[in-house]
């Protein structure tokens, strides 16, 4: 639509067709048909009535405008900081309003492998010393079952090649001859550790001594154990294993016959005279005897000494002393008859006042360390309370007694001969506590029932004590092999070896 100012020009005008719309002036005000932004709004025909007329042009007054407001402005995000990249096939895309977008992580550097661990040095190949006495140790438990018919097939060789000692043994050469294939194996067998192997050559060779051996015989006598060994040692003896014998044998006989020689030349009898001053049986099968030495014979506590009694010559027991050793030198033994015993059966019922007995060396590692602060658990079966009760009386005289617990065990009360004693003991000193154990009288109420190893393993818990056995070799095995079980370490478990 054309319209005419005032001075003459024409103007186009704009008519905006609206609905129930409002507009707004110059000034903002809100009002009905007018100007827009200096244009007129008129009304389009049809909106009115039909048969109105159109009115005629009237020009819109002067718009002053008022005060001018002005829109908040939304601040423009900073330009990213990346580098301009030339358009082209690859180039990023445009950044989008908005907050620019967070750098990624850098992920740290891979840190660097770990080194190789070193490698675990080889074992060092075992020395030809500790081989030798691994395969004596292991031969002699693979012939262990056979070794009655190993001692007599050892002394028939023995008595071959040296008939002289033949009148060494007695006319049965069964157990003699199995307890010198003992003393010899033991040397053997610790070959490997020289503190432990000087440990044993005193108390070898002074048995030695008292059996009759010299010096020059120990070749003869090593011929005669490797040669049944040959016989007895089954399938696992071959060749290597006689090499490593004759090897340990070697070994062992060389610091024996140094000794034996040394011992011959310091001119001490291998042998006391004793004479037998008490005898009292206390039941048909068990005997306490007195026996005073012509000259005191050297011992420790809880060790044994070889006994030869007149009724036996050359049958050689070893008997443990009752008491720890006296001022006077008495000795007391407890001797229990046993099946089949010659030498026990005669001490028990023929023994008398007056008889001469010859006593050998000591022997024998039973006893305590005074330095040790550990408990102590003793547990004896039978006369093997002997050497418990003088341990125990030993112990009274140091300075700072170790808590001692001893289970002495028999299968009725009238076995636990040395009870009484251990009671008496342990009234006067508080660190001693005794625990009677009777297998066939489950009713008396001083005493535990059952077996001695179940009596001892259901008493409390002995893993941080010292442990000593005494008694027969079954006892012992049955007692160990509880305690181990129970968790106490072996190498805290002690015994005398020549009781095995």
């Amino acid at each position: 639509m054309m319209g005419t100012l005032r001075d003459g020009r024409e103007r186009a005008v704009i008519v905006v067709r609206t609905r129930g719309a409002r507009s707004y002036d110059g000034a903002g005000a809100m009002g009905g048909w007018g100007e827009v932004g200096g244009m007129s709004a008129e009304p389009l025909p049809g909106d009115g009535p039909a048969d109105a007329a159109p009115a005629p042009f009237r020009p819109s007054p002067t718009v002053r405008p008022g005060p001018r407001r002005l829109a908040t402005v939304r601040p423009v995000p900073p330009p990213p900081t990346a580098p301009m990249v030339r358009p082209g096939r690859h180039a990023a895309p445009d950044p989008v309003d908005g907050p620019a977008p967070s750098a990624a992580p850098v992920a740290p550097p891979a840190p660097p492998p770990p080194a190789p661990a070193p490698r675990a040095p080889r074992p060092a190949p075992p020395t030809p010393e500790a081989d030798a006495a691994r395969r004596v140790r292991e031969a002699w438990e693979e012939v262990g079952p056979q070794v009655d018919e190993l001692a007599d097939w050892f002394a028939a060789l023995l008595f071959s090649l040296d008939p002289g000692s033949r009148a060494l043994f007695p006319a049965r050469v069964t157990e003699p001859a199995r307890r010198l294939l003992r003393s010899l194996v033991l040397a053997m067998s610790t070959v490997d550790r020289p503190a432990d192997l000087a440990a044993l050559l005193e108390p070898l060779v002074r048995e030695h001594r008292a059996l009759g051996l010299r010096a020059g015989q120990y070749e003869t006598l090593g011929v005669a154990l490797i040669g049944a060994m040959r016989r007895f040692g089954g399938a696992t003896w071959d060749d290597a294993a006689e090499h490593a014998w004759v090897r340990a044998f070697s070994l062992a006989a060389g610091p024996m016959e140094d000794a034996a020689r040394a011992a011959g030349n310091d001119g001490a009898p291998a042998l006391a005279e004793a004479t037998v001053v008490g005898h009292r049986r206390v039941g048909w099968d068990l005997a306490v005897l007195h026996v005073a030495p012509d000259r005191p014979v050297p011992h420790r506590a809880g060790q044994s000494l070889t006994v030869e009694i007149p009724q036996r010559p050359r049958m050689w027991r070893a008997l443990s002393p009752v008491t720890a050793p006296r001022p006077d030198g008495l000795l007391e033994f407890h001797v229990r008859a046993v099946e089949g015993g010659w030498v026990s059966r005669a001490m028990v019922a023929h023994t008398a006042t007056g008889d001469r007995w010859r006593l050998g060396p000591a022997s024998g590692r039973l006893g305590l360390d005074p330095r040790s602060e550990r408990e102590v658990l003793m547990v004896a079966g039978g006369t093997g309370g002997a050497p418990v009760l003088a341990l125990c009386e030993d112990m009274a005289r140091w300075a700072r007694p170790r808590p001692c617990t001893v289970f002495l065990g028999g299968r009725v009360p009238d076995d636990l001969v040395v009870l009484a004693r251990l009671r008496a003991l342990a009234e006067t000193h508080p660190w001693l506590a005794v625990a009677p154990v009777c297998e066939d009288d489950p009713l008396n109420a001083e005493t535990l029932p059952g077996t001695l190893p179940d009596a001892v393993v259901r008493s409390g818990d002995w893993s941080s004590h010292d442990v000593l056995l005494s008694g027969s070799p079954a006892m012992i095995r049955a007692t160990a092999q509880a305690l181990l079980v129970d968790g106490v370490p072996l190498d805290r478990i002690a015994y005398d070896p020549f009781t095995q």
